[in-house]
């Protein structure tokens, strides 16, 4: 058997769309699928062969692209020395707000002290680096760059969009729905196996490796074109796809760790991510049986779309790629171990589906590398003072204020009166309050004037002074809020926090913070009223 190796350079952003999003938004892979590459080297070879279809019945035919023979594996990103990635084990593990150290707890379970919050990694793909020391391995995470766009659908009559009032439905116009692409950014490359039966087979694919080929859809819109280079041939005699080094056992454990999605049936014929159905199936291909010690599995819905046929295909729930599997060490030869790496298992092993590694344990601890990728993405130039930067400053500002929202409610839970003041009180406050929040531009000055006049009634000053925040009263509290002068007191929030699209960041001004001062104010203000009806009842 022979691997191919080659490099798939994006000219144009790729569509290539998963099962998940908004009904009126394209979201693609983080990845390239096989099927897609598949789909695009038999499209290549039906104009090298002058042919307009394929012939299933062909044995030359299906040994090449449909019973499995062949294999193409999905194409991942590259790291920052041009290798390629591979799914992120979902046993990775990182204690929350650590974002130097991982832990593998399929490899070992470290202390967990109650006050530890632990949780999956996040990032789709990682590459290995060499070991900084026997217990510690660095490794990259990397996460593909994306390319956002807005789209009309047009009207075909006129072959574009166009305003309502000229919509006729007896001729068959229908209004210009909004619709956004989430696609692979351009200028990015990938790299994908293609593992070949023989070395006849093998010469005849790497033919159709080279040259410029059409990725996903909406290829007339100005997506999907790439271009495809053969890096290296090997025989799959010493070849591993996680490249590293083949060992029959970790600890006396056999671990098992998906680098693709894979579809695995039960008794009934029904697709499953059971562990119990996956370790039976796994036992079979080895022919011992298998004791699972743990588990760390996702599902997803896959699905895909016959360009023969013009139907999409029948969804099906698969095994995430990135599970891990780990069973006590198993009674069978290394050549069945090694045989169940290089086929994989379950279905559509053909279109990369199925492939699996054996005990690849880069290590129980990991050091992440802060080294970026070396390929990056040229951030598209926006003319100052251009209606693109108005919007996007527009867009930055909103989700700024959408995160700030988050804040103050999470802030104003935290916060409870003790012996808060009449209704009557509050609600006299808190007109001056919404009066400066219907301003354009807020200010404290009035709110603080009205303050200091509370000081002046006795009835009043007595009622905001029994009233406490913690250990102040609320007088007090009211004064040092208003009259707070940073983001990081009140709401913990800096301006490395606030969102950025491109190069357009939002901006944390006084004028923002006076508001969101008032409305706390407010937000705590209208809590201590519910709280009185609520005795007065």
């Amino acid at each position: 058997m022979r691997v191919i190796v080659y490099r798939i350079t994006l000219l144009e952003p790729t569509l290539v769309t998963a099962i998940q999003g908004d009904p009126n938004e394209g979201v693609a892979f983080d990845y390239i699928p096989g099927s897609t590459l598949r789909g695009a080297i038999i499209k290549k070879y039906l104009r090298t062969n002058h042919l307009t279809e394929l012939d299933s019945a062909d044995p030359h035919i299906r040994r090449l692209f449909i019973d499995g023979t062949t294999s193409y594996l999905n194409g991942y990103p590259l790291d920052s020395l041009d290798k390629r990635t591979l799914p992120t084990p979902l046993s990775w593990h990182r204690e929350k707000g650590n974002e130097q150290e991982i832990f593998d707890f399929a490899a070992e379970l470290p202390d967990l002290p109650d006050d530890k919050q632990w949780q999956w990694v996040g990032t789709p793909f990682c590459s290995l680096g060499e070991p900084k020391d026997e217990s510690k391995r660095k490794v990259q995470l990397v996460r593909p760059h994306r390319h956002i766009a807005v789209h009309t659908a047009r009207t075909r009559r006129f072959g574009r969009a166009i305003p309502a009032n000229m919509i006729d439905s007896s001729k068959g116009d229908v209004p210009g729905a909004v619709y956004r692409y989430d696609a692979l950014a351009g200028g990015q490359k990938f790299e994908a196996i293609t593992i070949c039966g023989n070395d006849a087979d093998a010469q005849e694919i790497r033919s159709l490796l080279n040259g410029e080929v059409l990725l996903g859809g909406s290829r007339s819109g100005g997506y999907g074109r790439a271009t495809l280079e053969v890096i290296r041939e090997e025989s799959t005699e010493s070849w591993r796809e996680v490249g590293l080094p083949f060992i029959t056992e970790v600890d006396d454990k056999l671990i098992i760790t998906f680098l693709s999605d894979a579809l695995i049936r039960d008794g009934n014929g029904q697709f499953t991510i059971d562990p119990l159905v996956v370790t039976e199936a796994l036992s079979q291909r080895l022919g011992v049986p298998l004791k699972l010690q743990q588990a760390f599995l996702r599902g997803e819905i896959v699905g895909g779309f016959n360009r023969k046929w013009g139907l999409p295909l029948p969804q099906a729930l698969a095994l995430r790629m990135g599970s891990v599997f780990v069973f006590d060490k198993p009674d069978c030869d290394k050549s069945k171990l090694r045989q169940l790496e290089l086929q994989g298992i379950g279905e559509r092993r053909a279109e990369g589906f199925g492939r699996i590694a054996i005990n690849w344990r880069p290590g129980a601890k990991l050091e992440v590398d802060p080294t970026p990728p070396s390929q990056t993405i040229r951030p598209a130039q926006i003319p100052s003072d251009s209606d693109s930067q108005r919007l996007l400053k527009q867009m930055a500002e909103r989700m700024l204020r959408l995160r700030l929202d988050e804040r103050l409610i999470a802030r104003t839970n935290d916060i409870h009166i003790i012996n808060p003041p009449s209704n009557a009180q509050i609600s006299r406050l808190r007109s001056i309050l919404h009066d400066e929040l219907m301003k354009e531009t807020p200010s404290t000055q009035r709110i603080l004037e009205f303050l200091n006049r509370i000081r002046e009634r006795n009835t009043a000053r007595r009622q905001f002074e029994r009233a406490r925040i913690e250990t102040k009263s609320l007088l007090n509290w009211l004064e040092e809020t208003l009259q707070d002068s940073t983001w990081e007191t009140r709401f913990g929030f800096q301006q490395t926090d606030a969102p950025r699209i491109g190069s357009i960041q939002a901006s944390l001004t006084d004028a923002l913070r006076i508001e969101y001062l008032i409305r706390l104010v407010d937000a705590v203000l209208a809590r201590a009223v519910k709280e009185n009806r609520k005795e007065a009842k």
